[in-house]
């Protein structure tokens, strides 16, 4: 991992520097009382139960009985180990609470891109991909800080304090323990690349995974309906047995590359014992300072082994937070313009823009593929007050016309303007705080019904929201339910019919109130009454508004003021209501088809 994407990484944790100098201070703290921990046992082998004098800072114990000499130096080895156990839980405590403290932050950026993500970004991505990367990926962050760098300074800290020690006690000894780490750092490298690009590889299949169960959710009443279930159970099988495939590989060469740590460890440790007992025989070397030495050795390998895992938990690492990377690289296709318009429930005017001006389109070509227009010179004026239908067969492009305006899309070529200005020149949030749409397909978030409606304004209130209930017609079918507003709706909740999600979907966008309003087949699943008492509420609420409806209804048209007819992407007819009823003909067809 480079250093840019290492600093990149740890910035979601500098928010928190106070614990993370906590931490530092008790990384020192621990590495300290663990340099201690060793000494009663040599001193129990040399002096209690050898010959060697006692040092001079415990001189005192040597006019004691030797049975208290064994107690003391009991009590000094369960306080040591018990204040080394307390500075590691307080450290481990420490890092788990700032790890997820980070963990938090990157979540909440990944989401904050989610909310930007143009369709565009969103169409060409797979959902479970998106998932994987949200709830999965992110963890990488918090790996990379507690097991990776930490784990690092922790493990460096006590080699190099274990190492000075061990150089004051004998010098030869400690040359013969540090002559691993060069081999260990070898090891390191030359497995470390390749298990981040399999560790890379494994996370990709597992997001393939992941998005096949999502796609299987979402299509199990298709699977159903064609008895398909079979085929897709062989299809997730191979995509499963792919995944554990790539993790095997993965771990495979993990687990070698620990055993080839574990031999340099060995070779190192039957080097120790094989120098230092010859020292031992020779006078130069005590028992208890090889004892010491070997508990040294121990607590040396120990830390050395925790470098060791640190190449693998890095490129585990590596392989996460690259993926998050890659979605907050990833420029929006949709920049937004300087140019910032008031979010207000009336319009308004703003840097010397009205919000209630004409909306333009100017010989507008649009395609979501390259070399495929859907819209073709596509040239239109709407003015305040006046309600276009926009009528055609199935794929002549009106759903795409609607979704110009939002800048959900921008067009290839040509320019849609709003009081002589382009879209792309304005702020793109205040831009689409005047506009509200209603979907062909109904949406509800989880909640109630209050919630879902007022969804539509911040702050709106009980009346307001009950107001434009009844503007939607809908306020009757809530009132009939057993909690009304307070009903709960979404997965495992109160179950509305298609229509009566689209009426709460209209009341949420008339409680929005905005400067332009876009319909989608706004009336297809209503019944005649519903239908015509909403529209006769479109009526009386476009005084200072403009609205474009896409419709296959003929009822739909004498209620608006003009129609737009499309066809292969092209304008063939823009007139008022009464000169189009030839057109009705293929209305009826798609009305009675469906479409």
């Amino acid at each position: 991992m480079n250093t840019s994407s290492l600093y990149r990484a740890l910035r979601f944790f500098a928010p928190d520097w106070s614990r993370v100098l906590g931490a530092l201070g008790l990384v020192s703290l621990a590495t300290g009382a663990g340099l201690f921990k060793p000494w009663p046992l040599a001193l129990l082998v040399d002096c209690v139960l050898g010959t060697n004098p006692w040092p001079n800072a415990l001189r005192q114990l040597a006019e004691v009985p030797k049975p208290v000499q064994v107690m003391a130096l009991a009590a000094l080895t369960l306080a040591l180990h018990l204040g080394h156990g307390a500075l590691q839980s307080a450290l481990n405590f420490t890092l788990i609470d700032t790890g997820l403290r980070g963990l938090m932050r990157v979540r909440q950026a990944v989401f904050e891109w989610l909310m930007r993500l143009s369709l565009r970004r969103l169409y060409s991505s797979q959902a479970g991909d998106i998932l994987y990367r949200v709830t999965w990926d992110t963890y990488a962050f918090q790996t990379l800080f507690q097991h990776g760098v930490f784990s690092f300074l922790t493990a460096s800290a006590a080699v190099l304090a274990m190492g000075w020690v061990m150089a004051r006690l004998n010098g030869s000894l400690t040359l013969v323990a540090m002559a691993t780490v060069p081999v260990l750092l070898s090891v390191m490298t030359a497995f470390g690349k390749q298990m981040a690009r399999r560790a890379e590889l494994a996370q990709a299949q597992d997001s393939t995974l992941s998005s096949s169960v999502q796609q299987g959710l979402a299509n199990l009443q298709l699977t159903q309906s064609y008895t398909r279930e079979p085929q897709e159970k062989e299809s997730f099988r191979a995509q499963s047995s792919h995944s554990w495939s790539l993790r095997r590989r993965q771990h495979a060469l993990e687990v070698l590359y620990l055993a080839t740590v574990s031999v340099v460890f060995a070779l190192g440790t039957a080097a120790i014992l094989l120098v230092g007992s010859r020292q031992v025989l020779a006078g130069k070397l005590s028992l208890g300072e090889l004892l010491i030495f070997l508990a040294y050795l121990a607590q040396l390998y120990e830390p050395l082994n925790q470098l060791s895992h640190v190449g693998s938990t890095l490129s585990n690492a590596r392989a996460g937070t690259r993926r998050i990377f890659e979605l907050f690289d990833d420029p929006t296709d949709l920049p937004g313009g300087a140019i910032q318009l008031p979010i207000s429930d009336t319009p308004m005017a703003a840097n010397g823009i009205s919000t209630a001006g004409p909306l333009v389109f100017d010989r507008i070509y649009f395609g979501y593929e390259p070399g495929h227009e859907v819209l073709k010179s596509v040239s239109l004026e709407i003015r305040v007050g006046q309600c276009m239908a926009i009528i055609g067969p199935s794929g002549a492009g009106k759903s795409t016309l609607l979704q110009l305006i939002p800048r959900f899309f921008d067009p290839s070529s040509g320019v849609v303007q709003w009081q002589g200005v382009n879209l792309r020149e304005l702020d793109l949030r205040s831009w689409r705080a005047q506009v509200a749409l209603v979907l062909q397909e109904p949406l509800l978030i989880r909640g109630t019904l209050f919630e879902n409606i007022a969804y539509g304004r911040v702050g709106a209130t009980s009346g307001e929201v009950e107001a434009a209930a009844q503007l939607a017609n809908a306020d009757g079918f809530i009132r009939r339910l057993p909690k009304g507003y307070e009903s709960v709706v979404g997965d495992g909740a109160v179950r509305l019919s298609v229509g009566e999600k689209q009426r709460i979907n209209l009341a949420r966008a008339f409680l929005k109130n905005a400067p332009i309003l876009l319909l989608d087949e706004p009336t297809s699943a209503l019944d005649a009454a519903s239908e015509a008492h909403v529209l006769e509420s479109l009526r009386r609420t476009q005084e200072r508004r403009i609205t474009l409806m896409v419709t296959h209804r003929p009822e739909t048209l004498r209620f608006v003021d003009k129609v737009l007819v499309l066809e292969d992407g092209r304008v063939v007819d823009c007139c008022a209501p009464e000169a189009v009823r030839w057109q009705t003909t293929f209305m009826k067809k798609e009305s009675a088809d469906g479409l």
